[in-house]
């Protein structure tokens, strides 16, 4: 039955062209092997990527590194990370009889996928990129998603975790580990800055932690003043960020930075760290022409204002909170345009919205002045109006617009420097058009108003 699934979900995948992102073609095999996925070859090297927040952007980091040191890499980095969608990225992997034709697999999971994924996937490594409160209706507490990581681990994978994480660094206790990390950045704070820190005491004696610094919610080093728990010491440490050269530093080595938020130098420092374990050594050179993927970021210059699309994951206090802090520190005067709402519950009649994660969001960042229009469209919309308002922002800055691709109509292009559109994973399609009207609107006042 193995074979009949896998000629038919390469038949089925090839009749679709190839570029078609579902996991049909998965979903195909498992119908006619349920254990397709123990079944078919894997290469050598596997490595298998997870976490609350980076996953899709690392994978992607990390196939393309490895695609340019000349390895032949199958994944799923379009980001269909449950079962169906793994096995259509091992049966590209693979010939019509069953023998490996990649050096390498990377492959994204799910979290609380672990023991039904892992036992059969068998990753050379495993990376979790960090452990956050998710989206509550599905991932519940955070201690939850980690004893589903950590049941599911096979104790031969060799995993890389983030030492500033003092929850996902616990993982795997037989594991061998490789550990990545920063020193202390001059943005760092002493005190918690935000409304969610999802470790607050000692693992083992459940005494209080002290914090040395915090970076962002938990991400940092603390220490137990009891029991001496603290973070691990990286073997792979960044100890500078040159924004003005755009380099960091990892282990006195200079590598050029894709991205100065935050959660992308995680991401790169990933890479890095992998990348180095297998011995690779023209990473550099890689970086030079690596980008964050679209969807997940955009920078468009349009005569004197950029605009800028940032994905902000719906329902997902940490990634909402980092996405607003880095507008927030974004240069020059901005008008916002803030997509949130998850169209998939929206449209869904036996689902509905979770709203109770945007009072763990840390809207207050939004109360910068430098931020001149806050304009929020969709159902949701006076939902979000409550939070800022309850985050202290000026009312008179807030603006709200039905249907989300109408937001555009409330822009100014006055005495601004950039548009920034925060938006849902499942709103990039509607992010896209907002763009292009911007872009119309834009050109119309360039040729009938001489906007410069």
């Amino acid at each position: 039955m193995f074979y009949i699934g896998l000629w038919l979900s390469k038949f089925y995948y090839f009749l679709t062209k190839k570029g078609v992102i579902n996991d049909k073609a998965g979903l195909l095999a498992l119908k006619i092997d349920k254990n397709f996925l123990k079944h078919v070859n894997k290469p050598k090297l596997v490595i298998a990527v997870t976490g609350t927040n980076g996953k899709t952007t690392t994978c992607n980091f990390l196939v393309d590194l490895l695609e340019y040191n000349g390895y032949k890499v199958t994944s799923n980095k379009e980001g269909a990370n449950l079962k169906p969608g793994i096995c259509k990225a091992l049966m590209k992997g693979v010939n019509i009889f069953n023998k490996s034709k990649v050096d390498a697999a990377v492959i994204e999971f799910d979290e609380l996928s672990t023991k039904m994924l892992l036992t059969d996937l068998k990753p050379t490594y495993t990376v979790v990129t960090n452990l956050f409160l998710d989206t509550m209706k599905r991932n519940g507490h955070t201690d939850y998603v980690f004893n589903k990581i950590n049941e599911g681990l096979p104790k031969d994978t060799i995993l890389i975790l983030n030492a500033d994480d003092l929850i996902s660094s616990m993982l795997g206790k037989e594991n061998k580990k490789v550990f990545f990390g920063m020193d202390r950045l001059d943005t760092d704070s002493d005190k918690p800055n935000s409304l969610v820190q999802d470790i607050r005491v000692c693992p083992n004696c459940y005494t209080k932690l002290e914090y040395d610094y915090i970076r962002y919610h938990h991400i940092g080093h603390a220490h137990c003043p009891n029991c001496g728990f603290s973070n691990y010491k990286p073997n792979y440490n960044l100890t500078n960020i040159d924004y003005k050269n755009k380099t960091i530093t990892v282990n006195n080595k200079k590598y050029k930075l894709v991205n100065d938020g935050i959660f992308n130098i995680y991401n790169q420092l990933v890479a890095i760290t992998l990348l180095n374990e297998l011995k690779i050594k023209d990473i550099n050179k890689g970086f030079e022409n690596l980008e964050i993927v679209k969807s997940r970021y955009q920078d468009i210059k349009i005569g004197n204002i950029e605009i800028i699309t940032q994905l902000a994951k719906g329902q997902n206090p940490i990634a909402s909170s980092r996405s607003l802090d880095y507008v927030s520190k974004l240069d020059g005067n901005k008008e916002v345009i803030l997509i949130f709402d998850d169209i998939y519950d929206r449209e869904a009649t036996d689902r509905s919205e979770v709203m109770s994660w945007i009072y763990d969001t840390d809207f207050e960042y939004l109360c910068d002045d430098s931020i001149k229009k806050i304009i929020i469209g969709g159902l949701r919309a006076y939902d979000y109006k409550v939070r800022l308002l309850l985050a202290g922002v000026n009312p008179n800055k807030i603006f709200i617009e039905d249907r989300e691709e109408d937001t555009y109509r409330q822009l100014t292009f006055e005495n601004i420097d950039k548009i920034v559109i925060v938006h849902d994973i499942y709103m990039v399609s509607t992010c896209e058009k907002i763009v292009s009207k911007i872009k119309e609107v834009f050109e119309w006042k360039l040729k009938y108003y001489m906007v410069s």
